[in-house]
């Protein structure tokens, strides 16, 4: 039974206590807050979710037990053997490199980095210790987007020139996602998702890439296009959480395209058209709970000892290249 610490106590961290419920082999024993009593409130509120309720009725909770709270962070290293980080996103790096050095495994969310050189010294870390680093993105592990890959690899589409992104949501100005200016925005927010898109088709060996913005009063991205231009290729990642658009990915190839609809990032169907409107393939496959179940029985596999399923490491370094160049 491998030990999960959860650092962070946000809406994510309550998430990925119900999805863990799903994956045989890993439990959390204990969450950490720095700020006063907030590791504290957030077991109460999991406490009050569950009594009075009959087991077999609780969504996603009926195997689920109490985590420990705590303040200090010196206090979770001889309770886990994972850490699972869900941190504002300036202290990602920072407690990832903590939990290694005390050789704890490491599942981060995303942006894990927000400089290349953060995340090569983290993933060289990781190495050195014979450790398991892995950066959160669901997506990358659901059976919808394993199976897009494997659709695009079969030639079907011919050569991939072109993927377009997006994902955008609509949150208020007050909001943690729009309130630091140093991490906060649209790109920084969501922007890996695309990212995960245009690297895993076109690959990483873009030759230039360049932002356009629509700013906030605070000088915060609410809207960002990111354009990677390839030798023979161009990607586009949409953003946005002051602007909503049609969150759907497309993936053109010579031969036809795939289209995924919103939420294209849960990847539940897709459709491969070609030239004759007529000729459509369709695929559909499942997308349990809120898919953070398919990151954490990856990394709990992975610890295990088994293969990884996709090795996101150059993908995750290449990333924080990116949004070290989107924040200037």
């Amino acid at each position: 039974m491998i030990r999960f610490g959860i650092i962070g106590t946000g809406r994510i961290a309550r998430r990925f206590l119900k999805e863990m419920e799903h994956v045989d082999g890993a439990k959390v024993t204990v969450v950490f807050n720095p700020h006063g009593g907030s590791a504290m409130e957030f077991v109460s509120r999991l406490q009050d979710d569950i009594v009075g309720l009959v087991p077999s009725a609780v969504n996603g909770l009926s195997r689920f037990s109490l985590p420990e709270p705590v303040n200090k962070i010196e206090d979770i290293w001889d309770k886990v053997d994972a850490i699972y980080i869900a941190s504002p996103h300036g202290t990602h790096t920072d407690y990832a490199k903590e939990a290694l050095e005390h050789g704890k495994h490491v599942l981060c969310e995303k942006p894990m980095c927000l400089t290349e050189g953060d995340a090569k010294k983290i993933y060289k870390l990781a190495h050195k210790k014979g450790l398991v680093l892995m950066e959160g993105l669901k997506t990358a592990y659901c059976p919808g987007f394993l199976k897009l890959m494997e659709v695009v690899d079969s030639g079907v589409i011919g050569d991939v020139k072109y993927v377009e992104a997006t994902f955008t949501k609509l949150v208020p100005e007050d909001s943690r996602e729009l309130q630091d200016k140093d991490v906060a925005g649209s790109f920084i927010e969501l922007g890996t998702y695309g990212m995960l898109a245009a690297f895993t088709f076109l690959g990483l060996d873009y030759k230039e890439v360049k932002f356009d913005k629509l700013l906030n009063g605070d000088g915060v991205d609410i809207f960002t296009t990111a354009s990677f231009g390839y030798a023979d290729g161009i990607a586009r990642v949409n953003a946005g959480l002051g602007v909503k658009s049609d969150g759907s990915l497309v993936v053109a190839g010579t031969k036809g395209y795939i289209s995924v609809p919103a939420p294209w990032w849960r990847t539940k169907h897709f459709e491969i058209r070609f030239e004759d409107p007529n000729d459509i393939i369709s695929y559909d496959r499942d997308f349990a709970g809120d898919g953070l179940r398919y990151e954490i029985r990856e990394f709990v596999d992975r610890i295990n000892g088994a293969e990884a399923t996709v090795d996101l490491e150059d993908m995750s370094v290449a990333m924080a290249k990116v949004m070290e160049k989107a924040r200037g």
